[in-house]
């Protein structure tokens, strides 16, 4: 069984509002980000391996290794500098296709993380070429095809683990999918299966993903108490660990949010205001129970989206977007944002994005996403409930 801490391998017209300004800090004392600490232990691993590549320039491993410690610290901190940093450590590779297949699962995750699909597709179809039962490479290929909305090839790379991985992992991959193509009831039941099968054996990390699909499953569903209970089942395994899972506290997050328990969203999510996923909840609740601090928390995620912007990132496009709509208030915008996201990311909370913002600035925008769910018979309460918003207005028109 391999190490599957790697999990994480696994979102009109543009309106002129969209061009942000330059932002010019008022001196040079001016604090613009804190930088989260990181893990003493490596860090000096850090240090000796970048060392070590120094005094061996013709080495394939040390590089290597010093970039997936720098991944490493990118999962326990979610700061996507380190992501910067593992790229350069892989530099002499960077479009090689004769680059070590570690380093082809290195690229596909940065090319992942910078939704690059179609780059991290091709690198992962490399390895898999190369060695057909590389489970790593196996479901790094299920999450870039469930986030590119291509069901059918997601569930082929689910399959393949059956014979690779324990049950949990390759149970859990196919649930998931499952879940996004008509099948969310049996979905559901086959995690709880699942975890009760594998409670005593399986790694937490591992319990910890599977939770976290079946509560977004039982949330679709119209389970929130069933959902509630996966989610913090999840986050104690997290806690207990000491572990950081900004992908499971986003979801609890919005999951809070849509049961109007901001306050507490906002207890939880304090100590995470380095991760932009996680500080545009936080904002949101705290625009909602009117926080002292929501001016500035605003003012802080519109200057990273402004950076990124810049820099000629899409990778914030949904939060962007989501932005606009529940903090700023620009509907026009949000929806040119959404479908820009859409073009990358197929998700539910991509079809909810675009549904939403359709409502709320052009109903006629919503039919590709429309056609989407129906192609796919994805089942979930929240969109049901903006499809049948939708149909009233066409009805009304």
């Amino acid at each position: 069984m391999p190490d599957l801490r790697w999990l994480a391998f696994c979102g009109l017209i543009m309106p002129a509002c969209v061009q942000a300004q330059t932002y010019i800090p008022e001196s040079a004392e001016t604090v613009l980000a804190t930088l989260p600490d990181t893990d003493p232990s490596l860090t000096d691993d850090i240090r000796r391996l970048q060392q070590a590549v120094a005094e061996q320039p013709d080495s394939v491993e040390l590089p290597v290794r010093l970039a997936e410690h720098h991944i490493a610290l990118y999962r326990q901190t979610d700061d996507p500098r380190y992501n910067g940093y593992a790229q350069a450590a892989i530099a002499p590779w960077r479009e090689d296709v004769d680059a070590p297949t570690r380093v082809l699962l290195i690229r596909a995750h940065l090319n992942q993380q910078r939704h690059a699909f179609a780059l991290a597709r091709a690198d992962l179809q490399l390895a898999l070429e190369r060695d057909p039962r590389n489970a790593q490479a196996w479901l790094a290929l299920s999450v870039v095809e469930r986030v590119s909305g291509r069901l059918a090839n997601a569930h082929k790379a689910c399959a393949a683990l059956l014979t690779l991985t324990e049950t949990l992992v390759s149970g859990t991959c196919l649930a998931d999918i499952a879940s996004l193509a008509g099948k969310a009831p049996e979905a559901f039941a086959t995690l709880d299966r699942l975890l009760q099968a594998e409670s005593v054996d399986s790694a937490d990390h591992l319990r910890r993903w599977a939770l976290t699909i079946q509560g977004e499953v039982a949330w679709r569903l119209g389970e929130p108490e069933l959902a509630l209970q996966a989610f913090e089942g999840g986050l104690a395994l997290a806690e207990a660990n000491e572990q950081f899972d900004g992908y499971l506290l986003s979801a609890w997050a919005d999951f809070m949010l849509e049961q109007g328990r901001a306050q507490a969203v906002d207890r939880r999510l304090e100590p995470y205001d380095q991760s932009d996923a996680l500080l545009l909840r936080r904002a949101i609740a705290a625009k909602r129970i009117n926080h002292p601090n929501a001016g500035a928390m605003a003012d802080t995620l519109r200057r990273r989206f402004a950076a990124s912007q810049r820099r000629g990132d899409d990778v914030h496009l949904r939060e962007q977007a989501r932005f606009a709509l529940d903090i700023d208030n620009k509907p026009s915008e949000a929806l040119w944002l959404a479908q820009r996201n859409w073009a990358m990311q197929k998700e539910p909370a991509d079809v909810l994005l675009v549904l939403r913002a359709a409502l709320a600035f052009n109903p006629a925008a919503a039919d590709p996403v429309v056609a989407f769910v129906s192609e796919t018979g994805l089942q979930d309460v929240r969109v049901q409930t903006l499809l049948e918003r939708l149909g009233d207005t066409d009805a009304a028109a």
